[in-house]
């Protein structure tokens, strides 16, 4: 279900990483939220976890225009977790939602959006 690559940079390396490298990709970082610290701030100790969301306005219009119901698959994200000495992004992968959810109809806009968030997860490494 997700696609799922580790890091070798620290955590706010990695989160930096992402918004740069999402720009590149005409994608914006919209939100990213510290699962983490909200955890703790609560009285529960959890290691490092992020979840970052991203918009890319042009997916997000074709999505959009072909039924306003379908903006519950936006904006995309990127998990982001400390693992042992890891950092891992995970990635929800776009084309299994679509086909689980029954929205033929954005396949292909599925597909595009899968490789270009497999593009940002994977230039955190470069």
């Amino acid at each position: 279900m997700n696609f799922i690559i580790e890091s070798n940079k620290n955590f706010d390396e990695v989160l930096d990483a992402i918004t740069k490298i999402a720009e590149k990709k005409s994608f914006r970082v919209q939100h990213i939220h510290p699962v983490s610290t909200i955890l703790k701030e609560k009285g529960f100790e959890f290691d490092d976890y992020a979840i970052v969301e991203l918009c890319s306005p042009a997916f997000a219009y074709q999505v959009l225009s072909t039924n306003k119901n379908y903006g519950m698959l936006m904006p995309c994200k990127i998990l982001v977790y400390k693992h042992h000495d890891k950092v891992v992004l995970s990635i929800p992968k776009p084309t299994e939602l679509v086909d689980k959810l029954g929205m033929k109809e954005i396949k292909t806009i599925a597909e595009e959006v899968e490789v270009m968030m497999k593009e940002i997860a994977t230039g955190v490494n470069l």
